[in-house]
């Protein structure tokens, strides 16, 4: 079954960090990466339920 998403809102925040973190900025962005991620899937599934619902 296919899916279309029509829309996709992104909502950022923006902090300034220390330049001497070079280390943790993989880390970071995996994190956010997989927060991402996991927001996605979150909404993927609330849409296939209220789908299945009707």
């Amino acid at each position: 079954m296919a899916i279309e998403i029509k829309e996709l809102i992104i909502k950022t925040t923006i902090v300034n960090r220390p330049v001497d973190k070079d280390d943790d900025s993989y880390l970071d962005k995996k994190v956010i990466k997989e927060e991402i991620l996991a927001e996605c899937r979150q909404l993927m599934q609330n849409i296939l339920r209220e789908r299945r619902e009707r």
